[in-house]
């Protein structure tokens, strides 16, 4: 079964429902070819804006139900967002790298997902199941964001980089920088509020980064490409 790794803690409430509609696959956005961590600044103006305010414990098991109309879900200190028909129904939708862009039959009824929560090596994880993929869009309101609590980010200056948000296979797994694949999943970092963001085109693992991550490009990471 494949997970989702970036950590958090507590049960996750529904904040809100997001607008959205169907749409047909599409190219990835055009931006640098890797694109390292950036300031919040560079952001997509669509982004969703929450405030993370952290104080919850680093270790936890929750779950949540999103439907067709999507909504922004805490998880502990963190949030996952979800816009209205982003999610690939699991039942036809294929998953994998060869079908990240690939149009996809959206999700129409309720999905119960389970999240375990993991401060481990210094970092934090979450973890994810069941495997999802979002429908491909080149809208960054369209996208799926998962945003982090980052407090060591506060009053951080020149290289963002230890606040990557990268891939993970497993909760203390190797970490993979996807963005050599597709830039348009950079991390953003908010060195006022503390947080970092980024785009996610599926549930497999995430992880608030330090230390090296694998460039998938040049050698093989985790055992193989993102399941």
């Amino acid at each position: 079964m494949r997970r989702t790794s970036w950590i958090t803690v507590g049960p996750l409430l529904s904040l809100g429902l997001l607008a959205g509609c169907r749409e047909s696959a599409v190219s990835p956005i055009e931006v640098p070819a890797i694109a390292a961590p950036a300031p919040m600044s560079l952001a997509p103006a669509d982004r969703p804006s929450l405030q993370l305010a952290g104080g919850l414990p680093d270790s936890a098991a929750a779950d949540f139900v999103v439907g067709p109309r999507g909504g922004a879900f805490y998880t502990g200190n963190h949030a996952v967002v979800f816009p209205a028909q982003s999610i690939c129904d699991p039942a036809t939708s294929g998953y994998g790298p060869a079908v990240w862009d690939a149009p996809c039959t959206t999700l129409q009824t309720p999905l119960r997902v389970h999240a375990e929560v993991r401060r481990k090596d210094g970092r934090t994880w979450i973890d994810f199941t069941p495997s999802l993929r979002f429908a491909p869009s080149n809208n960054p309101a369209r996208w799926v964001w998962m945003m982090m609590y980052t407090p060591e980010a506060r009053g951080a200056t020149g290289d963002l980089s230890r606040f990557n948000v990268l891939w993970a296979q497993q909760i203390g797994g190797a970490t993979v920088d996807e963005t050599p694949l597709d830039a348009s999943m950079r991390t953003y970092v908010d060195t006022w509020m503390g947080t970092s963001m980024r785009r996610i085109k599926h549930f497999s693992g995430y992880v608030a980064s330090s230390g090296r991550a694998c460039n998938p490009d040049v050698e093989q990471c985790g055992g193989g490409s993102p399941p």
